[in-house]
């Protein structure tokens, strides 16, 4: 069965809470947009609550993402149910709907070897701070870095002010439950409009399964119902008030970014990802990395526990072969944590979702 790829559209009732690991003093910051490994664990959360979804019970959802060996020396032997790509701002203006996706790490155009020294020099002089800072771009301007082929540096300087949402940095108050000491704290949240579906976040996940479509669909709803997505939930964080799913065409021109030009060379993250092999310098173009720590947010047990530190490759991270990723196992080690024994396992989503890009070698 072919491998088919949907978009998720996501629109909040209020506001969200993304937690970063790079926080200000005494103030919580949050992003923009969510990671891929939070977005599978609240799926994956909801589809244990429910035991099983459109005919699939958790146990095979589970299975299909999990290797036999937990060792990053052995590839993963099972194709999972699905994979995904973090969630991205999104608006729509009349008939113009952008999307946002990471800017690619890999040297664009305008700065690359393959472009004259008067046009290389001119790109940096004018657009290389804005082309280092910017942390994602629309999709055309994807397409145009995917292809190596013309500078964007002007057309990404124009789009700044295009950025969706408002962050804005509220006050709270935590009480000590011994002492009902009170401790002042900020936390960011991200605004997006709750009233129209005009702005919201959107994630891309390929499957060959078509009842994972309506399995997705049944989650995203318990979730829209009983729950949320992202931190502060009680305090009405991270609230759906209605999502959509659409599958994209081959020959959708728009999404072309999926596909890819002709004669690539490398391939670009949309998701976070930890490598199923081990680390090879000459596999990576160009690349970042990001901690992914916290707490443990289980569903089915009334109990926190700090999570394991994982470093994974960051979204718009580029590498040179196809990296399928893996999920990794994080459940607390039994003599450190031993009132965690006998509960279930604890795991970081860090499987991939490439598209493929043309890069030169030699920038």
């Amino acid at each position: 069965m072919q491998e088919k790829t949907y978009i998720v559209h996501l629109f909040f009732r209020n506001a969200l809470h993304i937690g970063s690991s790079r926080s200000g003093a005494g103030v919580e910051s949050s992003l923009d947009f969510i990671h891929s490994d939070t977005l599978w664990a609240a799926i994956a959360n909801y589809w244990a609550i429910l035991g099983s979804v459109n005919g699939i019970p958790f146990k095979d959802f589970l299975d299909s993402f999990v290797c036999e060996k937990d060792d990053e020396l052995n590839p993963h032997s099972n194709r999972p149910l699905f994979t995904l790509s973090s969630a991205y701002p999104f608006s729509v203006k009349g008939t113009d709907s952008r999307y946002w996706l990471p800017k690619p790490l890999s040297v664009s155009f305008g700065l690359s070897q393959l472009n004259s020294p008067e046009l290389r020099k001119n790109e940096r002089e004018r657009y290389a701070k804005t082309l280092k800072s910017s942390q994602f771009i629309l999709r055309e301007n994807f397409a145009y870095w995917q292809e190596l082929k013309r500078p964007i540096g002007h057309d990404v300087f124009l789009e700044q002010s295009e950025r969706v949402g408002d962050e804005v940095i509220r006050p709270q108050a935590a009480i000590d439950r011994l002492t009902n000491s009170t401790n002042l704290f900020h936390s960011a949240v991200s605004y997006m409009e709750p009233v129209s579906e005009r702005e919201g976040l959107y994630f891309l996940f390929r499957a060959k399964d078509d009842r994972i479509v309506r399995a997705l669909e049944t989650v995203l709803q318990v979730i829209s119902d009983t729950g949320g997505i992202g931190g502060d939930i009680s305090s009405g964080c991270g609230e759906l008030r209605s999502h959509k799913i659409r599958q994209i065409q081959d020959d959708d021109v728009s999404w072309a970014c999926l596909r890819g030009p002709d004669e690539t060379n490398a391939y670009c993250l949309l998701s976070l990802c930890v490598p199923s092999s081990v680390y090879n310098p000459d596999s990576y173009a160009a690349y970042n990395t990001v901690i992914r720590k916290g707490w443990i947010g289980s569903l089915s047990v009334d109990m926190q526990k700090k999570r394991k530190t994982v470093h994974m490759l960051s979204e718009g991270s580029v590498i040179l072969n196809k990296e399928p990723g893996r999920l990794v196992k994080l459940t607390p080690d039994p003599d450190l944590t031993p009132e965690w024994q006998g509960l279930h396992d604890i795991y970081r989503y860090g499987f991939a979702f490439i598209v493929p890009i043309r890069i030169h070698l030699n920038d």
